[in-house]
This record gives structure tokens, sequence and C-alpha cells, in this order.
């Protein structure tokens, strides 16, 4: 499986492993077009997302989200902290929405450990301006 390089193309990677087909419990299709796709999506303290993708760039909106949690790769070992969530929540005062810019994001899972329910909006852009 080649989904987890990432530099490869998000247009190659396995429509199996999209968010909503692998992991229908945490995202929930709010609204959909050619253009957009929004996503509802729900990580409740201690639970791991199974392994999916998100091919295209995004904004997220978290409502509620917090530390420590972890992207771990779909050889099982953990991502350094630099990726964009894990960079945004540990410099995020804890007040408001916390938006992060999203690029696309090959094969992996989250795991939540921040003792409580990660719930955000992520609205994803399907066709480049």
């Amino acid at each position: 499986m080649n989904d987890h390089v990432a530099n490869s193309d998000p247009s190659t990677w396995d429509p199996a492993l999209d968010a909503v087909a692998a992991a229908p419990k945490h995202h929930k299709v709010l609204f959909e077009n050619e253009n957009l796709r929004v996503l509802e999506v729900t990580l409740e303290h201690e639970d791991e997302e199974p392994i999916h993708h998100h091919r295209w760039p995004s904004v997220f909106v978290f409502d509620q989200v917090g530390g420590p949690v972890y992207d771990i790769a779909p050889d099982g070992t953990q991502l350094p902290p630099n990726r964009d969530v894990i960079e945004a929540i540990g410099a995020w005062d804890g007040k408001g929405c916390l938006v992060v810019n999203m690029s696309p994001q090959p094969a992996g899972r989250v795991l939540n450990q921040s003792g409580k329910t990660i719930h955000g909006v992520r609205i994803e852009m399907k066709k480049p301006r």
C-alpha cells in the first residue's frame, strides 16, 4: 500500500481508505457537491480511528479539542508532532474555535488521549481554484 507516502498523488489514493468509507463512525457527511465536502468529525477520548486518508486540502474548525492527540502511520509508528493539527493544538490558547488549514493527509489514524471528545467540522475543497 503506497497511500502513506506523503508525496504521492492524492488522486491515486485507494478510495476504500477515504475517511467516510473507512472511518464512518468518526466522519459524517453534512454536505457534499462537486466542489466541497463538509464532514462532522468526532473522536471520543481513548478512541482511535481506523486507517483512512483525506485526499483534499481542507479547513478544519474544532469546537472541542485538546492534547495529547497522536497521529499514527499505517505501520503503527507514531508520527512526529509536527503535523498540521498536532502543531496547532500545541499553539492554541483554548479560546473559541481552533481553525487549522490542512494539506491532504495520507493514510493514517488518530489516537485521542486528551481526556475529552474531539469534535469539529472539516471543509474539504475538492477542486482547486
